[in-house]
């Protein structure tokens, strides 16, 4: 049975519920909606993988991946959907949309943009690390050709509490050394 089979014959009473149609409907991909909830459940065969997104009921707002790590801290659940089998995926699925999801589904427009703001967040949180990353191999590579002026440059873009204790003391040095 094909993907998108399984997931309307075990979800298809919980779509029906919370009055939600199918707009697009392929083998691997499955998109619904309701007045303010659009959900988007995908099957990637190729990396065996199975993915499901939520959102805002519009074509301006970006939708949230409901990853393991959304599940355990935005919807403070156990349940996996990530790195699952298909079946795991599809049960895991059902009791998501009946528990934790269910604020969504009857349109709490409040939970969906707590949702919203979660995501933000946990991008912003992701840019700002892989920025401070950046910024302290600059730092590094500086340090080891002793242009201090560079070292303190890129340790002054970051939050100097987040730098590591050798970094710390090495900003101390090239400050004197200046």
């Amino acid at each position: 049975m094909k993907f998108n089979q399984l997931i309307l014959e075990k979800l298809a009473v919980i779509f029906q519920k919370y009055h939600l149609h199918y707009l697009e409907q392929r083998d691997n991909y499955l998109k619904l909606a309701s007045d303010d909830l659009e959900i988007i459940i995908t099957h990637n065969q190729f990396e065996n993988s199975n993915t499901l997104w939520l959102g805002r009921n519009n074509e301006t707002t970006s939708k949230v991946e409901i990853d393991n790590d959304t599940l355990k801290l935005f919807f403070k659940s156990d349940l996996k959907l990530s790195q699952v089998s298909l079946e795991t995926f599809i049960s895991n699925l059902v009791l998501f949309f009946e528990n934790e999801a269910k604020p969504l589904l009857m349109g709490d427009l409040n939970r969906i943009n707590e949702l919203e703001k979660f995501d933000l967040k946990r991008s912003q949180n992701y840019t700002d690390n892989l920025l401070e990353r950046q910024n302290l191999e600059v730092a590094s590579k500086a340090w080891e050709i002793k242009d201090y002026k560079t070292f303190i440059g890129s340790i002054d873009k970051i939050d100097i509490d987040k730098v590591p204790e050798s970094f710390q003391l090495k900003y101390k040095i090239a400050k004197q050394k200046l």
